[in-house]
């Protein structure tokens, strides 16, 4: 694998799973293993729960930008210092700092480990990361 390719696959699940409009399975199984797993301030959601996070994201968020301020690959360990601006369908705008362990295994997303802190919005999106 080449040295920053996994980095790459980061960015391409921000900008195709993350950034897209709707929940698209075909996308998210070309770059999330089935037997992924994460945890979120807390939270653990496996790929079904995922799949639920992301659904639930889209029903309140028009669209997000991400912003990495950091990211560093180690082996199979990619991590990254970000900042996700969302603007919701009611055109609020929610600003979250994450810190996250991305670990990637035979080019597929098995696990994330990640902190979040919500920089700006509303009360109500405090769970925003980890809400499904």
């Amino acid at each position: 694998m080449e040295k920053n390719e996994k980095k790459e696959i980061i960015k391409k699940i921000f900008s195709e799973v993350l950034g897209a409009s709707y929940v698209d399975t075909k996308i998210i199984e070309k770059y999330i293993s089935s037997d992924y797993i994460q945890n979120v301030d807390g939270n653990t959601l496996d790929y079904d729960g995922f799949i639920s996070h992301m659904k639930k994201q889209k029903e309140v968020i028009d669209s997000l930008d991400v912003n990495f301020l950091a990211i560093a690959q180690d082996g199979e360990n990619v991590f990254t210092n970000h900042i996700v601006t969302a603007v919701k369908k009611d055109e609020s705008i929610v600003k979250v700092k994450v810190i996250a362990q991305f670990v990637i295994k035979n080019n597929l997303l098995v696990k994330c480990d990640e902190l979040t802190q919500m920089l700006s919005g509303k009360d109500e999106d405090k769970d925003i990361g980890s809400r499904h």
